[in-house]
């Protein structure tokens, strides 16, 4: 346990991914459990047992050298490598254990405008849901993380076994925001930025990142969520404050049926202002239910009841699993 805290891994998270269901801490002494264990904690790394089991040897996963950092600020790949190998294994198991309903993998339009009319529904403009419906729809699982080591990372698209995954590291729940988050890593799909060992990995939406891989993502986000990439600004020499981005936003929605929330998390992406953007949509009453209808997608799409004993630790990791795991009881 000391040698993996110190390779990022927390007491809870190691509990929870790794250890057996039935351990407590009574198991800790019994020597006979050693062996399990090494080998649980060896399939997880993809090390050799050996390798586990010499106690000089550091227990650091793979440093994903093929992975593409965006928007990070003083945090070395290193000291994220722990959360997005979590995060890879995690959504291996999700990948593993998919419903026969859940098709395979076919690819998203290029246009995020063109993908905007396909998620609206009779020319609404489309919801945090009805996105992430029509991703499941495609073939792409999308995975809320609820357990991840720290730091984490706000978003990242993956392929694992020749399916893309969208993942959400961060725990926001408005969904504003969350759904720009998915957009933005469907940009990165669609866009075919993410490849077999090269994940996408983007650390925080508030920091700035003016790469162009950044800007196409941003670009097809914005289609999605807004219908044109030019965002609407919400302040003006009248609305500095919360209150007047809340009442700009909520003109926008009216003239355009675009989401509020939508409208708002998109200028805190061009501003870099979240906070003010956060009070606006608590003004508005848009602050949560991002995690719940994210949740909600994943039970419906996910079969606990096949998952092997390993990869229910781990799929109890993600959001939702928990809920699953109790009705496969």
């Amino acid at each position: 346990m000391h040698r993996l805290a110190k390779a990022g891994f927390s007491k809870e998270f190691v509990q929870r991914a790794i250890l057996p269901e039935w351990w407590d801490e009574q198991c800790s002494d019994d020597q006979r459990l050693v062996r399990d264990i090494e080998i649980r904690v060896a399939r997880f790394l993809g090390r050799s047992v050996a390798a586990v089991g010499d106690p000089q040897r550091t227990l650091a996963p793979s440093q994903y050298s093929g992975a593409q950092l965006r928007r990070v600020r003083d945090t070395s790949r290193d000291r994220l490598a722990p959360a997005m190998h979590a995060a890879i294994r995690v959504t291996t198991a999700v990948v593993r254990n998919l419903r026969d309903a859940v098709p395979p993998p076919h690819k998203l339009p290029p246009s995020g405008l063109t993908w905007r009319d396909q998620c609206a529904d009779n020319g609404i403009a489309p919801t945090l849901k009805a996105i992430v419906a029509s991703l499941w729809a495609h073939g792409i699982p999308v995975v809320t993380l609820d357990l991840l080591p720290t730091p984490s990372f706000q978003g990242m698209a993956c392929v694992i076994e020749d399916r893309p995954v969208i993942v959400v590291g961060h725990k926001h729940d408005e969904p504003g925001r969350v759904a720009f988050t998915i957009a933005h890593e469907a940009g990165h799909i669609a866009a075919g930025h993410c490849m077999v060992d090269q994940p996408v990995v983007d650390e925080g939406d508030e920091i700035v990142d003016e790469t162009e891989m950044e800007r196409v993502a941003d670009r097809y986000a914005t289609d999605v969520l807004l219908g044109d990439t030019s965002v609407p600004p919400v302040t003006d020499a009248g609305s500095t404050n919360f209150k007047g981005w809340a009442r700009l936003a909520a003109a926008v929605e009216h003239k355009t049926g675009a989401d509020a929330s939508f409208v708002i998390y998109s200028w805190a992406r061009e501003t870099g202002d979240y906070a003010t953007a956060a009070m606006a949509v608590k003004a508005l009453y848009r602050s949560s239910g991002a995690r719940k209808q994210l949740r909600e997608l994943f039970s419906l799409h996910v079969d606990f009841t096949v998952a092997t004993e390993t990869e229910r630790g781990l799929l109890l990791c993600a959001d939702g699993a928990s809920a699953l795991n109790e009705a496969a009881r």
